[in-house]
């Protein structure tokens, strides 16, 4: 392959549908390739979400806040190195099959691994992340390729797969009868009035659909309702990835079912190799301040006092209140945090009783065994 050739970027060809008076998108007609990326996106790690989109306009809540804090935060406050890159370059469990695709957002999925230098005394254990330390006691240090998928595979819908694809990320079957249906719904009775429109979609454009968290979960429902004969592999793969279990926390609230097994993976967060999830990313018992939109600082005087100065509030009209975080109440903080403010929105009824995030500062405590 020539210079030249290396730096072509690809594309995916795509063939927009448009409204010719107002110059707005309707919606797009689409093969297998761009099908597959969109689909993909139900399977990304949320804090590689957040990675590869920040650099682009819009954001998604305030999610930002906490992984640039996560980057922020000292080596001394994780249990290994590799927790803080766990965190901030979370692993796909299904990174094969987006390893395939035309247009990869996820630059995780490199199919690399790093695996046990004892290689004559260990049976091949390996990490995502270098330098783990193994069971046997050695160093997971020597890069080696994962494994791959098959030529030209049809990753997560089969290949001469032809979509229609709303303004909202619904997938729909590609024929006159779906693509009726949507210009009906938008108020359009005369075909004459939309315009057909070839682009070529490239990385920047992709990375442009990550933030809006609405129109991706419209993008689930589509794949819930999908016909099986539509799909390359299993819908359940798709809708739920899950966790890869060396990367869960025992103790979290909301308990992800485990991803798709990967034989002698180790955990990186163990400081001994052991086989059981260790299960925690932080050194504890740790406390921290988290604002309202999800900025974690170590708890320490001159951090409060800075926080203080920002509230720009009155000492005597700020109160302590303690909250016991659930399923539910994690539910909700996830919710807001990918919308927009975070702790106000979910705790601001507590009790019955309503209170204003000016007044209010909420402390959150990470526990000996859990949390993130």
């Amino acid at each position: 392959m020539s210079p030249e050739e290396k730096n072509i970027k690809p594309t995916i060809p795509l063939k927009l549908l448009v409204d010719k008076k107002k110059t707005r998108v309707l919606a797009a007609e689409a093969t297998s390739d761009f099908v597959n990326v969109l689909l993909s996106f139900l399977t990304l790690p949320l804090g590689t979400v957040v990675r590869v989109t920040k650099n682009h306009p819009g954001s998604i809540g305030c999610m930002n806040n906490l992984y640039q804090s996560i980057e922020q935060l000292s080596a001394d406050n994780f249990c290994t190195k590799a927790c803080q890159s766990i965190l901030l370059s979370p692993r796909n469990p299904i990174a094969l099959v987006c390893k395939n695709l035309k247009l990869n957002i996820d630059d995780t999925s490199n199919g690399k691994c790093f695996y046990c230098s004892n290689k004559y005394y260990c049976s091949g254990r390996k990490s995502h992340y270098p330098n783990t330390k193994c069971t046997c006691g050695g160093i997971a240090d020597r890069e080696m390729s994962e494994g791959s998928q098959p030529s030209d595979p049809e990753c997560f819908v089969k290949r001469r797969t032809m979509c229609v694809i709303t303004d909202d990320l619904q997938v729909l079957p590609g024929n006159p009868i779906s693509l009726v249906k949507v210009l009906c719904n938008l108020g359009f009775s005369d075909v004459d009035q939309v315009e057909e429109l070839s682009v070529d979609v490239g990385l920047d454009e992709l990375l442009d659909l990550n933030s809006g968290v609405v129109c991706v979960d419209n993008l689930y429902r589509t794949v819930e309702s999908l016909d099986l004969e539509w799909l390359a592999i299993s819908k359940n793969e798709i809708i739920n990835a899950g966790v890869l279990k060396q990367y869960k926390c025992k103790n979290h609230p909301l308990q992800f079912p485990d991803a798709k097994t990967i034989s002698n993976l180790l955990d990186p967060r163990s400081p001994t190799g052991c086989d059981d999830c260790f299960g925690r990313f932080m050194e504890g018992p740790h406390l921290f301040v988290v604002s309202d939109n999800l900025i974690v600082t170590p708890l320490s005087s001159p951090s409060s006092i800075s926080f203080l100065k920002e509230l720009n509030v009155p000492l005597n009209d700020i109160e302590e209140k303690e909250e016991t975080i659930r399923e539910t109440e994690a539910l909700a903080l996830l919710k807001a945090s990918l919308t927009s403010s975070a702790l106000n929105n979910c705790f601001k009824s507590s009790g019955n009783q309503k209170f204003n995030k000016r007044n209010k500062i909420s402390k959150i405590q990470n526990l000996p065994r859990g949390g993130t």
